[in-house]
């Protein structure tokens, strides 16, 4: 199977200093899929900030796995609990994740965006409505003084428009990250 790093991934990883992190890829690769007993399968090439590919589960579900560019902030933490809150309302559900090798195995939800022929200002206007949909179901936050999951994101989108482009029985979602 070729696992070849996207273009984008690639320039993004040498630009952070990450060089260790692209030169161990294929043998972090083969450790997840042993460990989560996992079949990696194709590359997405759309991203720049994680190597992202098809998986398939040991009971044949469909996922995809995402590892994230290593950072010095609190990057895989903060997706992987926003995504453990959301519980796959509005976004793909989190089958499972290990924040110090920054990866995550979700939900396959259906094709990239990048391959929706939309063109690129409606894709930024749809990525930036799935978070506030996902947001506008969840229940407020569990310690006090914590803000909910969509008013920490709505912080961060400003000026969203657009309408949703996948639709699931759980919520609307932008396909595969």
């Amino acid at each position: 199977m070729d696992r070849e790093v996207p273009e984008n991934v690639r320039k993004r990883a040498i630009a952070a200093g990450a060089e260790a992190w692209l030169e161990g890829l294929p043998a972090l690769v083969e450790a997840i899929e042993r460990g989560w007993s996992i079949e990696v399968g194709r590359v997405f090439s759309g991203g720049s900030e994680a190597f992202v590919a098809e998986a398939t589960l040991e009971d044949r579900t469909r996922a995809v796995l995402k590892l994230l560019l290593p950072r010095d902030d609190d990057t895989a933490r903060n997706e992987i609990t926003a995504l453990r809150i959301a519980d796959g309302i509005g976004c793909a559900r989190l089958f499972r994740a290990d924040i110090t090798r920054g990866a995550l195995l979700l939900e396959r939800l259906g094709p990239p965006l990048s391959e929706s022929g939309l063109p690129a200002p409606k894709r930024l206007e749809v990525l930036c409505d799935a978070p506030l949909a996902a947001g506008a179901g969840l229940r407020p936050a569990d310690r006090p003084g914590e803000r909910t999951l969509a008013r920490r994101i709505h912080r961060r989108v400003v000026g969203a428009s657009g309408a949703p482009l996948f639709e699931t029985g759980r919520g609307l979602c932008t396909g595969v990250r």
